[in-house]
């Protein structure tokens, strides 16, 4: 219902937004590269919450991986696709990332994943 998923936005807010003013930070302490590894295996982490919470509060620890899984691999990769560019080419790069992870990336998994609720329900 309403409140649910406004308590899951609010969740997933505060626990994104600092992490877009802390990334540059972590990354060079941790490294860009380790930062990227640590967000996709807190994809996996969020994505197998969401798969077994019987209630709508369950879903809030995932909520909370979202500055893990946005706000840091976000920042964090626009960070390691300027560093890997060729000179003059960090513009392409960034267009390319953002094409990667908001046009092919999300349009494959809305499509996959309605494919796969219409097979297996939710």
């Amino acid at each position: 219902n309403g409140h649910h998923m406004g308590l899951s936005r609010l969740v997933s807010a505060l626990a994104g937004a600092p992490m877009f003013y802390h990334a540059g930070k972590i990354s060079k302490i941790v490294g860009t590269e380790m930062v990227l590894v640590a967000s996709v295996l807190s994809y996996a982490l969020r994505f197998a919450i969401y798969a077994t919470m019987k209630n709508p509060y369950h879903g809030l620890p995932a909520e909370a991986l979202r500055g893990l899984t946005f706000g840091l691999f976000w920042t964090t990769g626009t960070i390691y696709a300027h560093e890997i560019a060729p000179l003059g080419m960090s513009a392409t790069m960034l267009m390319l990332l953002n094409a990667m992870y908001g046009g092919l990336g999300q349009s494959l998994g809305a499509v996959l994943g309605g494919k796969m609720q219409s097979l297996f329900g939710t």
